[in-house]
C-alpha cells in the first residue's frame, strides 16, 4: 500500500486488553503468511498445506500472521473507521443507507436496531464498501465526510484482496488437492464480476436489561455467507468460535493479526469437506464493558455468477460430497444450485429479521432459498442434531464429518 495518510482525522487509540485471563479459550493455528512466496504466491511450502486444511477442515477459524502491513497502516484504518461512526453527520448515514431487504446487500451504512435476538435490537452499525463500488460514479453513494479517505480506504481493501485472500485461496486450493489457481480465479476481478465487501463495525455498549434478555449475546451464533472472511484483531473480547468440542472459546486477541474463517461458500464448493466456521459475539468482560467494540473486516465472496456447486475434481470433494446433496430440496423445486450472490443476497435479506423457528436442538432454524439454514444458541447441541443419529449437520442441511461435532452475519 503506497497512498499517503495525509487527510487529518482523529487517531484510534486501541483499547485496553481485558486483565481477566480467566476464559476458555480457542486452541487456534496460526498460518504464517510470509512463507506462501512468488510472484503468483504459489510456492507454498507442504506442510502450510498440511496446517491450514487440518484448521479448516476441522475448525473453520485460524488465526494468521505476517500478513506484511506495518502495523501504523493498520492502525490507521481502525481510525477510518472511527471517523465513520463519530464524525459522519446523521443525515449523511441516512442518505447512504444500505438496501438490505429489498437488494439483498449490506453496501453503505446499517443502523443500529436492523437485527433482533428474541425481540432485542442490535447495537451494531456498519459502513460496507463493496468491490464494485470505488468507481467514481459510485463513490457518490457514500458520506461525503468519507470522500477523502476513499482511496486510502480502495488500497486497503485491493491489499486484503489481491495478497491476504489470494495467499489464503492457493493454500486451500491445494488443500483440496486441485491447482493452485483454482479458487483465485474464482475470485478475479472483484471490481467487475465480485460482492466482497470492506466493513468497518461499531458495536456501542448494550443496555444491562438488553443483554438479561438475550444472556450477553450481541450478534446470534452463525456462519458467514461468503468463502473467507478476514478479521483484523482488535483488543476487545467479545468473539467466541464453537469449536469441535460442541462448547463456545473465546478468540484471544493477538496484536496486529489476522483472525480468518470459512463461510458457507467455502463449504458448498468443497462438498462439506472446508468447515464454516460457527461463530457469535458476546458481552465483553467487566473491565471492557464501557468501550466501543470497533471492528475491520474483509468478506470475500467468489464471483457473483459462481454456481455454489462441489469441485468434484478433487477427491476429498468427491469423498466428502458421495452421501451428500446440498441442494435437494431445491431440485424439487426445479432450482439450479445458488450462486455465491444468489446466496449472499438471500442471506443477507433473511438475517435477524426473526423468521427463523426454535428447533429440538434448542437452536433457530429458517429455510432459505430451499435450504435449511442454522442459527445457533447458547445450548449443548447433541448428536442426533438436526435428527442425524450418526452424522450432525451444519448450515445448509449439509453433515459434517462424523468425527467432527457440529459447528454454524456477516
Amino acid at each position: 500500500m503506497s497512498t499517503a495518510s495525509s487527510y487529518s482525522i482523529p487517531p484510534w487509540t486501541p483499547p485496553t486488553p481485558s486483565k481477566n485471563e480467566n476464559f476458555d479459550w480457542a486452541p487456534l493455528h496460526t498460518l504464517d503468511l510470509s512463507r506462501i512466496q512468488g510472484d503468483e504466491f504459489d510456492q507454498i511450502p507442504d506442510d502450510v498445506v498440511e496446517q491450514v486444511g487440518k484448521a479448516c477442515s476441522q475448525d473453520g477459524f485460524i488465526y494468521a500472521i505476517n500478513h506484511g502491513l506495518p502495523y501504523e497502516k493498520v492502525l490507521r484504518q481502525f481510525a477510518i473507521g472511527q471517523y465513520a461512526f463519530e464524525n459522519v453527520t446523521d443525515e449523511e448515514k441516512k442518505r447512504c443507507l444500505a438496501d438490505i431487504l429489498n437488494a439483498g446487500s449490506f453496501v453503505g451504512y446499517k443502523p443500529m436496531g436492523h437485527w433482533q435476538i428474541d425481540g432485542v435490537k442490535d447495537r451494531i452499525e456498519q459502513l460496507n464498501f463493496g468491490s464494485q463500488t470505488f468507481t467514481p460514479e459510485q463513490r457518490a453513494r457514500f458520506p461525503m465526510q468519507m470522500q477523502p479517505l476513499i482511496d486510502e480506504i480502495h488500497e486497503f481493501a485491493v491489499f486484503n484482496h489481491d495478497v491476504i485472500l489470494r495467499k489464503v485461496l492457493n493454500v486451500l486450493s491445494l488443500v483440496l488437492k486441485l491447482p493452485v489457481d483454482t479458487l483465485w480465479n474464482l475470485s478475479k476481478e472483484p471490481e467487475k464480476r465480485g460482492l466482497d465487501l470492506l466493513r468497518y463495525a461499531l458495536y456501542r455498549p448494550a443496555p444491562k436489561e438488553d443483554d438479561d434478555k438475550v444472556s450477553g449475546v450481541r450478534l446470534q451464533g452463525h456462519t458467514d455467507f461468503n468463502s473467507v472472511s478476514i478479521l483484523w484483531s482488535q483488543p476487545i473480547t467479545s468473539l467466541e468460535v464453537l469449536m469441535p468440542d460442541n462448547k463456545w472459546h473465546m478468540v484471544r486477541y493477538r496484536p496486529n493479526a489476522l483472525v480468518l474463517n470459512m463461510g458457507d461458500a467455502m463449504h458448498f464448493l468443497s462438498g462439506g469437506y472446508l468447515k464454516p466456521a460457527i461463530h457469535r459475539v458476546v458481552a465483553p468482560p467487566e473491565d471492557q464493558a464501557h468501550f466501543n467494540r470497533l471492528g475491520l473486516f474483509y468478506f470475500a465472496l467468489f464471483n457473483d455468477d459462481v454456481p455454489l456447486t462441489p469441485l468434484t475434481d478433487s477427491p476429498l470433494v468427491r469423498e466428502a460430497y458421495k452421501n451428500r446433496n446440498f441442494f435437494a430440496e431445491r431440485e424439487k423445486l426445479g432450482l439450479a444450485p445458488p450462486t455465491a450472490g444468489e446466496w449472499e443476497r438471500l442471506r443477507v435479506r433473511a438475517y435477524g429479521q426473526g423468521n427463523s423457528k426454535k428447533g429440538a436442538d434448542g437452536h433457530d432454524h429458517e429455510k432459505i432459498g430451499g435450504i435449511d439454514v442454522t442459527l445457533y444458541n447458547d445450548t449443548n447441541p447433541k448428536s442426533a442434531l438436526h435428527g442425524s443419529t450418526t452424522e450432525p449437520r451444519a448450515t445448509g442441511g449439509a453433515p459434517v464429518h462424523p468425527a467432527r461435532p457440529v459447528a454454524v452475519a456477516n
